[in-house]
């Protein structure tokens, strides 16, 4: 799996505690969106971070409780939440209970649109193209109706995608603007249909969508 990484401010819980609960209606609507769209890369992903360094919390332990049961939450190193889509959950008004370790520590919860390569072995430029398209067409989903439709003016322009190679792989020419490991790529309408290979799967550690904020 390929994390990536626009952040989208929608709820924050903040803590100095060692445990953080949040509600888990707030997640299964955002899953509910990424579930009705079918989409074969975008995803939308949960992290608990930091609210200075924006670096991953260190979780111990997490689980899910509704009034008559208690699942254990699945996380990941990176602090990412790995929640079920669950009506019954939803239902249930079920709470996301988080211990973490490190009490002076402040965390948060955030939210990040991300495209997942699954079992990929290579990504093409039509690969890219399509995640663009996606990454658009979930953030004004997320969005809602009255943004989407009344006020799409004010949703930021895409200009691509930031595609974030792994550390030991060598920067791809078809990326113009690089920094250290993170390249910028404009996506031309000529790749909607060009299957010819980008990069292997395993030298890519996220890609995210580009936009003009």
């Amino acid at each position: 799996m390929v994390a990536v990484a626009l952040l989208v401010t929608w709820w924050s819980s903040f803590a100095f505690a060692s445990t953080v609960t949040f509600s888990y209606d707030s997640f299964y609507d955002r899953l509910k969106v990424v579930n009705k769209g079918e989409f074969e890369f975008a995803r939308v992903g949960f992290y608990l971070v930091d609210t200075v360094s924006m670096q991953p919390c260190q979780i111990s332990s997490g689980n899910i409780v509704t009034e008559s049961a208690n699942f254990q939450l699945s996380f990941t190193e990176e602090a990412q939440l790995l929640l079920p889509f669950d009506k019954a959950l939803d239902k249930d008004k079920a709470k996301v209970i988080i211990d973490t370790q490190g009490g002076d520590t402040e965390c948060q919860l955030k939210m990040q649109i991300e495209a997942e390569l699954f079992h990929a072995d290579s990504i093409s430029r039509s690969d890219l193209y399509k995640m663009q398209v996606e990454f658009e067409s979930l953030l004004a989903d997320l969005s809602g109706f009255f943004i989407k439709h009344l006020l799409s003016f004010l949703l930021p322009e895409h200009k691509g995608v930031i595609v974030t190679f792994n550390d030991d792989a060598a920067l791809k020419s078809t990326a113009t603007q690089c920094n250290t490991q993170n390249c910028q790529i404009s996506i031309p309408s000529s790749w909607e249909h060009n299957t010819a290979p980008f990069a292997n799967a395993a030298d890519i550690k996220s890609v995210q969508p580009w936009l003009a904020l």
